[in-house]
């Protein structure tokens, strides 16, 4: 039997791992850790249904993460700040710590954005200019079937 593969040497036992790094990581940058070049991983994510798998699931998990932060952004949010101070009294330091309730305005990008998704009514806001492109589509799909053979 010969050498096992840089697939199930560098990859495969990391399987786990790559939906976490995936939050943080680009796949060239996944390949760099994982020891392989970038030619190699795109071989191995064709090759391996596993490999597909674990960065799907990298990337719905991110998106899942990225539509909520969105909706926080929108709707507005309560955080805690932390402040900590260090001065000097006599010979030694006296280290305070302070927190403080902040509150992060809705953001009207952010809510616009959700809502130009989430609703109907909001999809087509400039109606002109969908109207517009809907006819530039119609004389193109005209002018293509009368050039056709």
């Amino acid at each position: 039997m010969g050498r096992k593969s840089r697939y199930e040497t560098n990859v495969k036992p990391f399987l786990k791992l790559i939906p976490t790094w995936y939050d943080t990581m680009t796949e060239s940058q996944i390949a760099k850790k994982l020891g392989i070049s970038v030619s190699s991983f795109e071989k191995y994510k064709n090759e391996n249904q596993e490999l597909r798998d674990a960065l799907q699931t990298g990337k719905e998990l991110l998106i899942e993460e990225l539509k909520s932060a969105l909706k926080m952004k929108a709707k507005g949010f309560t955080y805690t700040e932390t402040k900590t101070t260090i001065r000097r009294e006599g010979d030694r330091d006296v280290k305070t710590i302070e927190e403080f309730e902040r509150y992060a305005q809705p953001d009207t990008g952010a809510i616009h954005l959700l809502l130009k998704n989430l609703d109907e009514s909001w999809r087509n806001d400039d109606k002109a200019t969908m109207e517009m492109k809907r006819e530039q589509l119609e004389i193109a799909k005209k002018k293509a079937e009368n050039e056709s053979w």
